[in-house]
């Protein structure tokens, strides 16, 4: 196929782990890529470790539902208006505007989703291409009224295209300071997802009953990503036996994972990093669980938590495993799946 001109959109730190590999593939095959990114967390900081310079359009949306849905269309808006002299072949994403402004620019939009309970109602309106693990099975998508032409199943997780073509053992883990050498067992804390459509009350509530059974434990140390800077306010609801520490800047992903002990999410991207590298990865998610985190805790890598009183007792070093096998092909298999549904357009 001729060099093409790819454009990949991302618009939240976990974005950047599996859609960056494409970044990668795509320029060593010859083709131009164009990246924007959204303002949002630690986004753009991690790109650029990365050294990807981004045109950063848009900010963060905030928990609220109306600026949500305002800054969407805004920042569709400003997506479609910087490729519309200059087109892409099509756009690699995971965001709802970049699917709008695909949609505005009549280009190909390629989107990953792993969440069969994720609100797909725009990539249906807009004739988006789903790329997903096929464990999950069409069924799920299909049912939800998207067309089987416009469904991509890809072997293996999304978490094999993070960590294709990553030496795991010559990454160091990140290091706390304040925390290393005091024997203490370092829980990664990932906040929920509280401006997320799918996002139930229960998760809130379960995440804060469980900070405040770890802020009395005084074997573990916290370390505390929130996704909204709201979110860091809660840490002072409780008295703690060790200070928690916040994570207020980007760290790559495997650094941070292999620095800590377990982790604990409320489902996500960096829970299933975590089960996928082989650290005890508990969920605190109280909407639907998908078939990935199903399949990861068929494995034994990955524990639903259902309340606080399930919370078992850490130790550091404990419970660790092998990482799950790789294919460090997958990013250009992947690669070449999109490349044929271009290629068949008419």
């Amino acid at each position: 196929m001729r060099a093409v001109r790819v454009w990949i959109d991302i618009e939240n730190a976990p974005q950047v782990q599996y859609l960056t590999p494409f970044e990668r593939v795509l320029r060593e095959q010859g083709h131009e890529v164009v990246v924007t990114a959204r303002d949002q967390d630690i986004t753009v900081d991690l790109l650029r470790q990365r050294g990807v310079e981004p045109a950063v359009i848009g900010s963060s949306s905030g928990a609220s539902t109306l600026p949500k849905l305002v800054r969407l269309t805004l920042r569709a808006g400003r997506l479609t208006g910087k490729f519309w002299r200059s087109r892409p072949d099509f756009v690699i994403a995971a965001s709802r505007s970049s699917d709008l402004a695909a949609w505005s620019l009549r280009i190909p939009s390629f989107q990953f989703t792993d969440y069969e309970y994720a609100d797909d109602r725009i990539s249906r309106f807009t004739g988006t291409y789903l790329l997903y693990p096929e464990l999950i099975g069409e069924q799920a998508f299909l049912g939800k009224g998207i067309r089987r032409d416009r469904l991509v199943p890809f072997p293996g997780l999304k978490e094999a295209i993070s960590f294709a073509g990553l030496d795991l053992e010559t990454i160091e883990p990140h290091r706390f300071p304040t925390l290393d050498g005091r024997g203490l067992t370092k829980v990664l804390f990932r906040a929920p997802g509280e401006a997320t459509h799918y996002f139930v009350e229960e998760s809130r509530t379960l995440a804060l009953e469980l900070l405040g059974r770890l802020a009395q434990r005084n074997e573990v140390a916290v370390v505390y990503a929130p996704r909204y800077p709201e979110q860091v306010a809660y840490l002072n609801r409780f008295t703690w036996r060790n200070e928690p520490t916040v994570l207020r800047r980007g760290v790559p992903f495997v650094e941070l994972l292999k620095g800590v002990d377990v982790v604990i999410s409320s489902g996500g991207t960096m829970l299933r990093e975590a089960a996928y590298l082989g650290l005890p990865a508990y969920s605190i998610l109280r909407s639907g669980i998908g078939q990935v985190d199903r399949h990861l805790e068929s494995l034994g890598r990955l524990t639903v938590l259902e309340s606080a009183d399930d919370l078992p007792v850490f130790r550091s070093g404990e419970g660790r495993r092998e990482p799950l096998s790789t294919d460090p092909d997958l990013p250009a298999t992947v690669v070449e799946l999109m490349m044929r549904r271009v290629r068949e357009r008419p």
